[in-house]
Order: C-alpha cells, then structure tokens, then sequence
C-alpha cells in the first residue's frame, strides 16, 4: 500500500528553490543527506529512487539515519507522521533530533545572512539574523507571491508545536520579503505584518526577548499601513506579549487595555473581528493573573467569552485558534497563575481538545501536568507530559514548566526513576542522582 502521509508531507512543503511548486523527491533527498552530514559527520546517500520505494510502500522501515533526516527536514515528531511503522525486525525510533540543532542550505541560509558570513548555529539564529538584517535589493520573480506560503507554513509550524520549524519558513519569508521592499517590488503589508508577527511569536517563546519585540513592532507598522483594523489588534496583541517577556509588564497592559477599548465597538461585525478581539483579551488575563490581579484577569477572560459567543465555534481566523475552547484553556492557564489547581484538574481534565491545534492542546496538558503534580498524581503527571511530548516534542522539551515538573517528579522518586522519565530528563537537561 501506498505510503501517502510521506507523499503529502513533502508535498506540502515548499521547493528550496523558491519556484512556489513542492518540494522534489531529488531536492527531499538532498536535504536529508546535508542533514545528516550536518548534525552526525555521517554521509549518506539518499536518492530518488529510494525515496520513490518510500512514497510506495515498498519500504515501510527506512534506517533510523533516514527516518531521523526525514523527520527533521519535514518538520514533524513522530515516525507515524511520515507513513513509517516498525516491521517485526524494527524498532521505535529515538526521539528526533531538534530541527533547532542545524541550519539547512535549502533554506536559502545565504540569501539571508549572506555567504561569506558565519553560520547561525540554529534555526532561531537563523531567525534573529533575518530580523536584523538588512538586505540588499533583490530582483525576481514574484519574490512577494513566493513568500505567502512560507508566511502560512511558519504559522502552521508553529501552531504544530515544531517552533524551530516555524522559525526556518518566517525566516525564509522575511528575506523574500525584505529584498523585495528594497527592489523594484512593492511588498503587501499585509504580508509583512503576518510574516513579522509570526517571528515575533517564536522569538517570544525561545527567549530572545528584544528581537522578537523589534520584529513585533514592524508587524504593527506594517498592519497599520495595511488599513486592516483586525489585523492590526492582532499585531498588538503580539507587541503587547513581547513587552511583557522583555519585562514590561505594565506597558504590556496599558497596551492592551487601550487597544481593546478602542475595538469594543467592532467586536462583533464578524468573526475575525471577534477573535482578534478575544484573543488580546486572553493575553490580557494571563498576564494580570500573573501580576496576581485575579479580579481583572476574570473580567477579560469574561468579555473574552462574550467574544467566543460571536464565533460560536473554535476557529482559526488570524492563526489566532480562537472559539469557547481556546478561553477555557486561558481560564486553567489564570487559574495555575493564582495556585488554584483543583481548578486546572476540573477545568483540563474533560476539556476536550483534540480538534485544535497542537500548540493549544500542548498547552492545556502542560498546566494539567503541573496541577496533577501539584495534588500529588505523580502518575497522571508524568502521562500527561508523555501524552504531550508525543504531540509537540519541541514545544514540549523547551518548554520551562516540563523542566519544572520533570525535575520534581525526579526528586520524588523513591529509586531511580523508569524509563520514560529517564527520557524526559534526558531532554530538559534535568540531572538524575
């Protein structure tokens, strides 16, 4: 039988050569061979044919080299992912190596940084480099048009939980789009202001605080020249977080309470208006819950419902992944934030999820995990960390709380620990004695 997930996989990611068609079998092969010469010094030699046996079914248990590559330049965790299931004589494969540990040359590395230029060591570099930088004018064609998918790849990446891969298509992205402002083209400022919010948002999440914030700012310049008023909450929704991982808090609130307050009036035209709306709000109530303002905190997640009520469902408008079940996962976040977790655990445990994206899902299971561990459900915290770990390894090992659950439930241990918290120690750097 056909291995279709692999075929639609490589699919659905964009040709290196900025053509705007698929990847290739020969320019898959080729990534995954420069991979693997990247991060393990070894070379292989993938090709097209073999790949095509792959896309088949011929082969349903590629080498663990091949599946680690394949796995890594496709941008997914799991084998499963890819169509690739264990015959009798295989074995589950390691976890994958972080994309975030290589930088690719099909990513179009020197379009960015420039040849002659050292190497960014990770895709988040990579992303900080772009941000940065200021490239010279490039002409080609359709520059702009060639960035809108990798503008909407960044996106999904993310809300997939596969940060490094979302850095590696916003990075792509911003060059294309950068050169074109600085050519003969004009870049869509729309474009622009998705394609920054996008880099703001990973950079956030990696801790480059004062990148991601440049990056946000730019969003929110290039939103107001759109003339889009929904996109522009939304662009400020994103500043006003960076404000606040940067540390500035209040700023951040000022931020949001004036840009809410002066949508109010349009949050119900439509449902994009109502989950730009709702969203800030949302970021809004994580953060007073933070400064321990539960009062506040509780009244935006309420206008947030009321916002909810208008999209009547959970949708994507704006990659904001809006909807009633998106704010009853901000009402566990506020409710961790205030130590209530009998509250997290009523709230997290019949929430049903599966219908979002990763990066939400992750998200709940995370606070779950921290609450579970909170009352004492060590084991219902360590299978909610593998449940989520399988969902988004790489949201899920750099995440702090998985550092700071798995580092407890260590510590507990009455002997040393099983395997599966042994991996997961392993992956957040946390020491077992």
């Amino acid at each position: 039988m056909a291995n279709d997930h692999l075929r639609l996989r490589r699919e659905s990611t964009p040709s290196p050569s900025g053509s705007g068609l698929p990847m290739s079998r020969r320019e898959l092969a080729e990534a995954v061979n420069q991979y693997l010469w990247r991060t393990t010094g070894k070379r292989v030699h993938l090709d097209v044919d073999t790949l095509r046996r792959y896309e088949s079914g011929q082969i349903r248990w590629p080498g663990a080299d091949y599946r680690d590559g394949l796995r890594a330049v496709l941008g997914v965790g799991a084998d499963a992912e890819l169509g690739f299931h264990p015959t009798r004589r295989g074995r589950t494969a390691a976890p994958t190596q972080d994309v975030g540990t290589w930088v690719a040359t099909w990513a179009g590395k020197d379009a960015v940084a420039g040849a002659d230029s050292e190497v960014p060591a990770t895709a988040i570099d990579l992303l900080c480099r772009t941000v940065l930088s200021y490239p010279p004018a490039a002409d080609g064609p359709d520059r702009v048009d060639r960035a809108r998918p990798d503008v909407a790849n960044a996106f999904a990446s993310y809300q997939a939980g596969n940060f490094e891969a979302a850095a590696l298509m916003a990075s792509k992205a911003l060059g294309a789009l950068r050169s074109a402002e600085r050519g003969r083209e004009s870049a869509d400022a729309r474009l622009c202001a998705l394609a920054y919010q996008v880099a703001a948002i990973v950079l956030s999440k990696a801790g480059r605080t004062d990148i991601a914030w440049i990056a946000a700012d730019r969003g929110v310049a290039a939103a107001e020249a759109s003339d889009d008023a929904c996109l522009r909450l939304s662009l400020l929704r994103t500043a006003a977080f960076s404000m606040a991982v940067a540390g500035h808090r209040g700023d951040a609130l000022v931020t949001i309470e004036a840009a809410a307050g002066e949508f109010q009036g349009r949050m119900s035209r439509t449902t994009t208006s109502a989950a730009a709306y709702g969203t800030i709000l949302l970021t809004g109530a994580v953060l007073l819950a933070g400064a321990g303002d539960q009062a506040a905190a509780a009244t935006y997640l309420d206008e947030a419902q009321r916002a909810a009520m208008v999209t009547d469902a959970d949708r994507n408008d704006l990659w904001t992944a809006f909807g009633p079940t998106n704010v009853a996962i901000h009402r566990a976040n506020v409710a961790a934030a205030a130590g209530d977790m009998d509250t997290v655990l009523a709230i997290g445990g019949p929430l049903r999820v599966e219908h979002l994206p990763a990066e939400r899902r992750v998200r709940l299971h995370l606070d779950v995990a921290r609450a579970s561990l909170a009352v004492g459900d060590h084991g219902d915290a360590l299978a909610t960390l593998v449940r989520a770990e399988a969902a988004a390894p790489s949201q899920v090992r750099h995440h702090r709380i998985t550092k700071d659950v798995v580092g407890s439930l260590v510590a507990a241990a009455a002997r040393r620990p099983g395997p599966e918290l042994t991996r997961l120690a392993g992956l957040v750097g946390a020491p077992i004695t």
